[in-house]
């Protein structure tokens, strides 16, 4: 059968079968590296302009639609998909020297996010290797030592072994491109709750906070974790060795510094989102049980 890409729509077909709708098509045109492409994305080298003509099966009842897709590609970038080889030649035609300058500018910003990206993750590996390679946990600290590991401490201290790591480097990406994802989709305010019965003014106290958007897109059992220092300090553990989503404070428990607390952890990564508390039962209450020891997931 082989490896396909698939082609993303901007525009959904309409099954004529089962009146489903279809979102994408899968090709052979490119490098057939099971990747997924969208209108804008650089599926080949600058010189190609071609019409891709492909079946079009139906995403819901699996069944082949009778018609043909005509997949676009002018200067290598996936300009989009039509139903008719005419509107196909049209699209291809039609494009502009101004869009296409655009959608290079942009190709830029997305392979300067992924080169970035490439980096994080090769620096998170060799830390990983060096860390649990020479049993780094097992010796005492210095600040010197723990230098070399400054972008990646929160993933190694306090880790139990080599999996919970990954895992917290995982989870946090994936609450960053979920941050990110919720940004480009254009919300202003990310509304919180938690589920345990909390009494204002607690000195030791800890609540996991849920933000149901975030819980869906990254699969998370709950999204941060606000404790007080007190508390901490109670249970024995170190700031320095929890997870990312924990978030230590030093005042007595309220909503307003729950909130107070998740907003500050926002605004240090860059985002502007106003953060509103909403009781628990009005929340949508997503859940998934816990997979891994110490991590959301």
């Amino acid at each position: 059968m082989g490896m396909f890409d698939t082609i993303h729509f901007d525009k959904a077909f309409i099954c004529p079968v089962c009146q489903g709708n279809i979102h994408s098509v899968q090709v052979k045109e490119f490098e057939n590296l099971l990747e997924n492409f969208y209108v804008g994305d650089c599926v080949s080298h600058a010189e190609e302009m071609r019409i891709i003509k492909e079946e079009l099966f139906c995403d819901r009842c699996s069944k082949f639609t009778g018609k043909n897709v005509y997949v676009i590609v002018n200067r290598g970038i996936l300009i989009g998909a039509t139903d008719t080889l005419e509107e196909g030649k049209k699209l291809l035609n039609d494009l502009n020297f101004e869009k296409l300058v655009l959608w290079y500018h942009d190709l830029y910003q997305r392979y300067t996010r992924e080169r970035k990206e490439k980096h994080s993750i090769e620096r998170f590996l060799e830390d990983l290797r060096e860390w649990y390679g020479e049993k780094l946990y097992e010796k005492p600290e210095s600040g010197f030592a723990m230098l070399r590991f400054i972008f990646n401490s929160r993933y190694l201290k306090g880790a139990k072994n080599p999996q919970e790591s990954v895992e917290r480097f995982l989870t946090y990406k994936e609450m960053i491109e979920a941050l990110d994802e919720l940004r480009e989709d254009g919300h202003e305010t990310l509304e919180i709750y938690y589920p345990e019965e909390m009494t204002p003014g607690e000195e030791k106290w800890s609540v996991d906070v849920y933000q149901d958007a975030l819980n869906e897109r990254c699969r998370l059992n709950w999204t941060w974790t606000v404790i007080s220092r007190k508390q901490l300090e109670a249970d024995g553990e170190k700031e320095d060795e929890l997870p990312e989503w924990n978030i230590v404070v030093d005042e007595p428990f309220s909503d307003e510094l729950v909130s107070k607390a998740v907003e500050k952890w926002l605004r240090g990564r860059g985002y502007e989102f106003g953060v509103r508390m909403i009781p628990f039962e009005a929340a949508k209450g997503f859940r998934i049980d816990c997979k891994v020891e110490g991590t959301q997931e």
